[in-house]
């Protein structure tokens, strides 16, 4: 009986790892270049969305950044919406000239649900597109023009480039921000070099044209609304393209706690679309996108990590109740931290080295990383078991300008 376990788990780690390995395939190509778009003749008319949950001490500096843009001021207005705040965000988005949107509900919580209430009851009318930030971010000069360019290249939508805010104030903030750098390296930039969609617009700083929507507005109900965003647009036939020029940096959690609980509740979004999206996107490879199948292959991603870490303790388990010694089992699980925690470290430096991005305190996020890294493992098996879609909110405290923001870190400017 335990043999017969023992050849489960085997397999099941192999088929895991077959996963794994698509993934790695997919993400080698990662050292090219996007070319660089053409100015288009034409300025879109951009609605720039903003969705804030008290933040007073934060979102005067993202508006700022907005107000310098180089782009037509004509050509782009500013829609907040102040959801269920108590305290002077809409005041203050007010003051500098935003068109602000209050709302009081006692319903559901979460971006997702604020943004399906702004399309149900104020969709925008005589724009193009519409791009959405956090009011915890701030947005380099070239964002609105990057964003023109996309859409003048036929992209109905694209990602922005994401850099951390305040990688500086703890080391949790700067491994949060080597993730960001990570998945635009090793995610994004190797699926736009193979004509592929991204898989993810990444919740903040990303553009999508109002053709996209319909006439249903935004319609998501998940807890990663960018995510099935994404994943209803990609099944519907549309691409996701990437903006390295579009530049804007994102305020990251100080603490690992507040790491975990945001990190969670996206585990936990990920598995609900598993069952919401994925027959939507077999459907439409079905139509001959295969794009769409890489998107399915990317969704499940957290379950099939949260399988692969449950085998292998059931294996270490196993393999003790049919006679392999304590220490053996123990140095097993050394050499396999030990090794994974170099690998891992070394991949952190990899992603710095490619984006050429450096601050204050980047040794202590390298450092903690792979721990960064294995505590989202643990997550996601976590989730298997165990699914609460509450929205915590992270609070944003580290109130930086653009240029503190730029100066905090070195990462050069794209395009």
């Amino acid at each position: 009986m335990v043999s017969a376990l023992l050849w489960v788990c085997t397999l099941g780690l192999v088929l895991t790892g077959v996963y794994g390995a698509y993934q790695v395939v997919v993400s080698s190509r990662f050292t090219g270049e996007l070319p660089a778009l053409p100015e288009t003749g034409r300025h879109h008319r951009f609605a720039v969305l903003v969705f804030a949950r008290n933040e007073e001490r934060v979102i005067g500096n993202l508006l700022a950044s907005l107000r310098e843009q180089d782009y037509p001021s004509d050509c782009f207005d500013v829609f907040v919406t102040a959801d269920n705040c108590t305290d002077a965000t809409a005041a203050i988005a007010r003051d500098v000239g935003a068109i602000v949107y209050e709302r009081e509900s006692t319903g559901p919580r979460g971006k997702g649900a604020a943004l399906n209430w702004f399309f149900a009851e104020h969709l925008p009318a005589g724009y193009d597109a519409c791009v959405v930030f956090d009011a915890d971010n701030v947005v380099d000069p070239g964002f609105l023009a990057a964003m023109n360019r996309q859409l003048g290249a036929g992209h109905q939508i694209a990602v922005g480039y994401r850099m951390g805010k305040n990688p500086s104030s703890s080391w949790v903030a700067g491994a949060s921000t080597l993730f960001w750098l990570m998945q635009t390296r090793f995610f994004h930039v190797p699926r736009a070099l193979r004509n592929l969609p991204c898989t993810s617009v990444g919740g903040t700083g990303f553009m999508f044209s109002l053709r996209v929507l319909g006439d249903g507005g935004w319609q998501t109900s998940s807890a990663c609304e960018d995510i099935e965003f994404t994943l209803q647009a990609i099944a519907a036939g549309h691409f996701v393209a990437l903006a390295q020029d579009a530049l804007f940096y994102d305020e990251q959690p100080l603490t690992l706690a507040q790491s975990l609980k945001q990190r969670y509740r996206w585990s936990v979004g990920s598995v609900q679309l598993i069952r919401t999206s994925v027959p939507s996107l077999l459907a439409s490879v079905r139509r001959g996108q295969l794009g769409a199948l890489d998107a399915a292959l990317y969704i499940i991603g957290v379950v099939v990590g949260g399988l692969s870490g449950v085998l292998w303790v059931l294996s270490l388990a196993l393999g003790l109740a049919s006679g392999a010694g304590v220490g053996r089992t123990l140095l097993t699980v050394a050499v396999s931290s030990v090794a994974g925690y170099v690998l891992l470290l070394a991949f952190g430096l990899l992603v710095a080295r490619l984006e050429r991005a450096r601050w204050v305190g980047m040794g202590k996020a390298l450092l903690g990383f792979p721990i960064w890294l294995f505590s989202w493992s643990v997550i996601n098996v976590v989730v298997l078991f165990y699914r609460d879609p509450t929205w915590h909110t992270v609070p944003h405290t580290d109130d930086l300008t653009l240029a503190e923001s730029a100066a905090v870190s070195s990462v050069p400017r794209r395009g």
